[in-house]
């Protein structure tokens, strides 16, 4: 007898067909993400690859873009660690420079640019001294080659890093201050090589570090070294100004020397001639007028200290050259007063040493 089998109804049929299309759609669909994100992937490995292996040479009239040598010579070797320092992987390039210079010794024609490259990653691992010793090995043995300005800009990059607190190390530890090292490299930076681009921003940075942190004196001195040895320089209306500014707040006060009065009157007044629409719109005319003002009140100070002691002859002397000096002060008024007092004329022809019978009690 035949078996009969029941036959799926035409609506099974049509939704179990839906089923199987959309399953299949669903295989495509991930099929066709999985192949485009793998030829994504390689494209990116073939471009990685070929920032890897590309380099740039020069010719002395045109760049050309060329492979560099393959991995196992010491050219190919030093780009490989190169592209590690450039990606920031800074330890694992240490490593390779340690191999790489245990394998090729430092008499190969690489040696300078494997040094540059020890000081990148001890830069990138915030070793800055071990950086300067490397720089100063450069420096030492290659200086004059195209590689010194990058030798010299690390160097600035250490300095400025010691300035800005970073302490130098003592038993593997961070304790002593790195400042002094810094004022160091910078000094090295300016004498060594005054003709690159960077020493004058080395005395230029000095100077500014001094002068921020209150040491005006010998600010006043960098920024004047500054003016003399790059007259033509970017920085030489600043200079002239701070060098100005500093010299007068060296100044202590009238019961101390006023020759740091007198530098910054000789610093304002070159601003000034040289300026003068800045010295205006900075109201350095005024500035100009307090200075003489204080030194007007420096010279009636001497005087009075010898008509005190009863050199009554110094007395008016001084008392003079402050009215004749700077006769619109009120240390001027003052003088003038004095020696009425003391009964000796303003304008004596012989100023320089009156004659002490002419002169009148001390008059306190």
């Amino acid at each position: 007898m035949r078996q009969l089998t029941a036959r799926p109804s035409a609506g099974r049929v049509l939704a179990d067909c839906g089923r199987s299309r959309s399953f299949a759609r669903r295989t495509h669909l991930w099929m066709f993400v999985a192949v485009v994100a793998t030829a994504f992937a390689c494209d990116s490995m073939a471009v990685g690859q070929e920032q890897r292996i590309r380099t740039l040479k020069y010719d002395g009239k045109t760049w050309t873009e060329s492979p560099p040598a393959p991995v196992g010579t010491a050219e190919g070797d030093l780009h490989a660690i190169e592209v590690q320092i450039k990606n920031g992987d800074h330890r694992r390039a240490l490593s390779a420079i340690k191999k790489y210079m245990k394998k090729y010794g430092g008499d190969h024609e690489f040696h300078p640019n494997m040094l540059i490259a020890k000081a990148k990653a001890l830069i990138g691992r915030r070793d800055y001294q071990k950086a300067h010793v490397v720089l100063q090995e450069f420096l030492g043995a290659y200086s004059g080659m195209s590689l010194t300005q990058e030798a010299l800009r690390l160097e600035f990059v250490i300095a400025e890093n010691f300035l800005a607190g970073v302490k130098r190390k003592i038993w593997g530890v961070r304790l002593l201050s790195g400042k002094d090292l810094g004022f160091t490299i910078l000094d090295e930076i300016s004498t060594d090589h005054p003709e690159a681009g960077l020493a004058e921003l080395a005395i230029k940075t000095k100077a500014d570090r001094m002068f921020d942190a209150g040491d005006h004196a010998l600010a006043e001195m960098e920024y004047g070294r500054l003016i003399r040895e790059y007259p033509r320089s970017r920085y030489h209306q600043f200079a002239l100004r701070r060098s100005a500014d500093a010299a007068l707040a060296s100044f202590g006060g009238i019961e101390y020397d006023e020759a740091a009065l007198i530098e910054a009157e000789e610093r304002f007044d070159d601003y000034s001639r040289q300026y003068p629409a800045q010295a205006k719109s900075e109201r350095i005319p005024l500035i100009l007028e307090d200075i003489r003002a204080k030194r007007a009140e420096k010279e009636f100070a001497v005087a009075r200290y010898y008509e005190r002691t009863e050199h009554l002859s110094s007395a008016v002397m001084y008392y003079r050259s402050v009215v004749r000096n700077w006769p619109e002060t009120i240390a001027a008024a003052k003088a003038s007063a004095r020696l009425d007092m003391l009964g000796a004329p303003a304008n004596e022809p012989n100023a320089a040493s009156p004659d002490r019978s002419s002169v009148k009690g001390n008059g306190r």
